[in-house]
């Protein structure tokens, strides 16, 4: 994400052009346009070299937009999501260290954490804790119908969950691990074969 130099505490700067996304014209800013699928790390050896960061994110709001707080590495980020599906609208600022710190800690009941491993324009989400076994893989567009560039070796796509608000992350925070082995069991089969 590119930050604006005119904005105050890191602000990402965005345009807010909704009509843009549809074609294949450069990304307006402050729309993000994401596909997330369930996937299987089949060679976990296209991991071992791959970037990588921890996250921690909590969540301030349980439904409605997301009102996120990530700490990765030594940073801590608030982001504001509107929408849902392949079109969000986003806002995202980084916040001092000590505010951070402390909206985490308000965020205890609904926080999520997983390594990301960045592979191409993919990312490679491997969840910890309580939604420990799920592995998302999600990718950033420049359009809506944009074709998804090549799958990395050794990852293999499952369902895909981009319209499933129960797998929005802000969801995912409040599961516990019987609340996951449920919802996995009731996606049942794609229509070929896969989870």
């Amino acid at each position: 994400m590119s930050q604006s130099s005119h904005s105050p505490i890191g602000m990402v700067s965005r345009t807010h052009d909704l009509n843009m996304v549809t074609t294949k014209r450069p990304r307006p800013k402050m729309i993000e346009i994401e596909r997330r699928f369930l996937c299987e790390v089949a060679d976990p050896r296209v991991l071992d070299t791959a970037p990588a960061s921890n996250l921690r994110q909590g969540y301030l709001t349980a439904e409605g937009p997301t009102v996120r707080v990530r700490k990765i590495a030594d940073r801590y980020l608030m982001t504001i999501k509107v929408g849902t599906g392949i079109v969000r609208r986003e806002v995202e600022f980084q916040i001092p260290t000590e505010a951070g710190r402390e909206l985490l800690e308000i965020t205890d009941e609904l926080m999520i954490e997983k390594r990301r491993y960045y592979l191409g324009r993919w990312e490679i989400d491997i969840f910890k804790g309580d939604l420990e076994g799920l592995t998302i893989a999600e990718v950033e567009l420049a359009a809506t119908d944009e074709p998804l560039p090549d799958l990395p070796p050794g990852i293999i796509l499952g369902r895909e969950v981009t319209d499933d608000p129960r797998f929005t992350n802000q969801s995912l925070a409040s599961l516990g691990p019987d609340s996951l082995t449920d919802l996995l069991n009731e996606l049942g089969p794609d229509d070929d074969g896969s989870p």
